[in-house]
């Protein structure tokens, strides 16, 4: 809830610059002081999930996943958009089954967060899934270059210490996780 003494900023127009798979829109803003920019908003039409997976003996279901836009291999989690009339919990299955071939015994609900909020409105709900096991082959979308990889916490942490590049979302997993563990 916002405070009544914030005023926001006014829309003065709107463009949309590309429209595809995401539509990118540009905004023009007239702050409250006066000032007028432009200001581009990524609308990805949908939320997301991302599933941080454990197996019953500890080690942690990540991917090995190329993102075209670093020109790299970084470790992430499955996850993906949660489709119309799919609520989070049956998003994260459904993309740790078609990702990793994976299925778990129990998923939980960890939080959401917006990863990216000064460009785009999607927001992540992250699920935490307990007693993964392997069921089949992934089934990846055409364009995803994944590899799963089962790894203990701390190979993983020290992956990420040496430097290995990885995703935020990851990131924002394992922190959620690790609150319940507390």
């Amino acid at each position: 809830m916002l405070l009544p003494h914030i005023v926001l900023p006014e829309v003065k127009k709107s463009e949309i610059a590309h429209k595809g798979y995401f539509t990118l829109r540009i905004d023009s803003l007239e702050l409250p002081h006066g000032i007028r920019r432009p200001y581009t908003v990524l609308e990805t039409g949908c939320h997301a999930a991302a599933v941080i997976a454990e197996t019953t003996d500890g080690k942690i279901l990540v991917l090995k996943e190329y993102r075209h836009p670093t020109g790299k291999w970084i470790y992430g989690c499955a996850g993906g958009r949660i489709d119309t009339g799919e609520s989070p919990i049956e998003a994260a299955k459904r993309e740790l089954l078609e990702e990793t071939g994976y299925t778990a015994e129990e998923f939980i609900t960890l939080g959401a967060a917006f990863p990216f909020p000064s460009v785009a409105d999607q927001n992540i709900h992250f699920v935490l899934a307990r007693g993964a096991k392997y069921l089949q082959a992934p089934t990846p979308e055409p364009f995803e270059l994944i590899t799963p990889c089962l790894l203990t916490l701390e190979d993983l942490e020290k992956a990420v210490q040496s430097g290995d590049p990885v995703d935020g979302i990851l990131c924002t997993a394992l922190y959620f996780r690790s609150i319940l563990k507390k």
